[in-house]
């Protein structure tokens, strides 16, 4: 059973960046779009996908937008159905509600009726919020390319007191260790090998596969 559940209310080309981002996460979708060619063109990647008006509150409602942890409303084309899609969502129960929109105006108005975050963006901010939707768990995660990714967290507690070497970091999390920082906004330190061991507190930065970002998730739970 997946650890999430992400709503992604439109699939045009920031929903679509966002939940190819998410699909190799652990996480369930649950994409609506009012088109049933996008729908199906997606289908091996959604969990649930429905084809229908996301201003409408029955459908969200049997599409069990209710049980999403966070839900992107990925359209921002039309005012007033990106108010009532956030709007739907907060009265489902939804936790945290995501909005894109077009201008400064709009991005006020959802903030005001309970938006929890509105951005403005495209393609690359739709990655970035799909990391972020992911980790909300004090991970940082800097896209180097398609596949590949710095991350940033605090040293899990099974890492403390214990050494790279005893750990097998490398084979059995997939992290190359680029070093540490004492806390957050402090120097990096890079010069560590293999038996460097790991204190408390500290922030571990390192590089991964995209593939594997699930796995750093699972050290923190």
């Amino acid at each position: 059973m997946a650890n999430r559940t992400i709503g992604i209310l439109g699939l045009g080309i920031f929903g679509q960046s966002v939940l190819k981002t998410l699909q190799d996460q652990d996480v369930d979708i649950i994409a609506i779009d009012d088109h049933a060619d996008v729908i199906n063109q997606y289908e091996s990647m959604i969990t649930t996908g429905i084809v229908g008006d996301i201003t409408e509150m029955d459908l969200l409602d049997a599409a069990d937008i209710g049980t999403c942890d966070t839900v992107v409303i990925a359209t921002g084309e039309n005012l007033e159905s990106s108010v009532l899609a956030v709007m739907h969502c907060k009265a489902l129960g939804v936790e945290h509600v995501i909005a894109k929109v077009k201008n400064e105006v709009t991005k006020e108005v959802l903030e005001r009726i309970g938006a929890d975050l509105v951005i403005l963006p495209e393609v690359e901010a739709g990655m970035s919020l799909a990391k972020m939707i992911l980790f909300q768990h004090g991970i940082e995660v800097f896209q180097l390319d398609e596949a590949v990714v710095v991350v940033e967290f605090t040293v899990p507690a099974s890492w403390v007191g214990k050494s790279i070497r005893d750990l097998e970091i490398r084979d059995q999390f997939q992290l190359n260790i680029i070093g540490y920082r004492d806390a957050e906004d402090q120097p990096l330190h890079i010069q560590i090998g293999p038996d460097f061991i790991w204190p408390e507190g500290v922030r571990v930065m390192a590089v991964t596969d995209n593939q594997y970002l699930d796995r750093i998730q699972d050290l923190l739970d």
